[in-house]
């Protein structure tokens, strides 16, 4: 009985120090292939291969941030031409046609160098030691945990997965995404009916934009793409939803409210959740007497008890 208390107490006593260890060091685990920006868990990239994105035509003149050859030369601004990898002259970049689509190699991940002495400003600063692999380069580029909207690179193991998992996948898309894409094959605006259902058959970088996209057609043959950050985020209006949860939804509210979610509309009549899913959060909720006034950029919404009575 001694010995299984003793080896409790031994248990217990690891994992609270595992978890003291987890507040002041990173945490790592094995890459999943599940997400492509990875924040604070920079040892993940180790050993992975990126693909640099291309730029849009307006920012390819002013080239790519952050490539250097000697990371502790980084005075903040990298603003040493020769410390700059391939410089295009303009911004201390690296030029754009030396860089655009290449494969790098994840051999390290560094922090930065005041980051010792001030975690609070540099903390979230890294260097990933990559080899560029049709030359066989070592440069290192900068990296901080919360910048994803800028981060340029496509984890191949991410892109291989998501993929597979996207292809044969079916879609019912809402008409102010179908209204901005076009036809594929005749760059013309789309013709499309509200509610109908798409399928996943390709996944890849779109060449306008340089995003990730999937390639989507519908049962008369109509191709076209949405981005991908539609599937992936959270925030906001869903513009997205998968075959089933469109059933779902229809089932649920009835054929002209799911429609008017659909269209992003909102009528008298409709629930909050309705609303919520038309049009999203309200930028302020009011009491007026026994009603509820729900304050959106298009205007008021007064609700009585879960329904709106007005959309004055």
């Amino acid at each position: 009985m001694k010995k299984i208390f003793t080896s409790i107490f031994l248990f217990v006593l690891a994992i609270g120090l595992f978890g003291q260890k987890g507040k002041n060091e990173l945490t790592v685990l094995p890459y999943d292939s599940t997400t492509n920006f990875l924040g604070r868990n920079v040892q993940q990239y180790i050993g992975q291969e990126l693909y640099l994105k291309g730029l849009e035509k307006s920012s390819q003149v002013y080239g790519y941030p952050g490539f250097i050859l000697k990371y502790q030369k980084d005075n903040d601004l990298l603003n040493d031409e020769k410390n700059i990898y391939k410089p295009n002259g303009k911004n201390y970049t690296s030029r754009y046609e030396d860089l655009a689509g290449k494969y790098f190699q994840v051999l390290d991940v560094v922090r930065h160098p005041k980051a010792k002495k001030d975690t609070d400003g540099y903390g979230d600063e890294f260097y990933f030691k990559l080899q560029e692999k049709s030359g066989g380069d070592i440069i290192y580029y900068k990296y901080n945990v919360n910048s994803e909207y800028t981060f340029p690179f496509i984890l191949t193991g991410f892109f291989i997965k998501e993929k597979q998992r996207l292809i044969g996948k079916e879609y019912v898309i809402s008409d102010d995404v179908l209204s901005m894409s076009r036809n594929l094959v005749s760059g013309k605006a789309l013709t499309f009916t509200t509610g109908q259902t798409w399928k996943c058959i390709d996944f890849d970088v779109d060449r306008n934009n340089n995003e990730l996209s999937l390639i989507l057609q519908n049962s008369g043959g109509l191709r076209t793409s949405i981005p991908y950050s539609l599937i992936a985020s959270t925030e906001g209006v869903k513009k997205v939803y998968t075959a089933s949860e469109a059933l779902t939804m229809r089932k649920k509210y009835n054929d002209n409210n799911y429609r008017r979610i659909l269209q992003n509309k909102v009528r008298i009549g409709m629930t909050k959740e309705m609303t919520r899913l038309a049009w999203g959060e309200p930028t302020e909720i009011k009491q007026s007497g026994r009603n509820e006034v729900w304050s959106y950029p298009a205007g008021n919404l007064i609700f009585s008890g879960d329904k709106i009575i007005s959309t004055k």
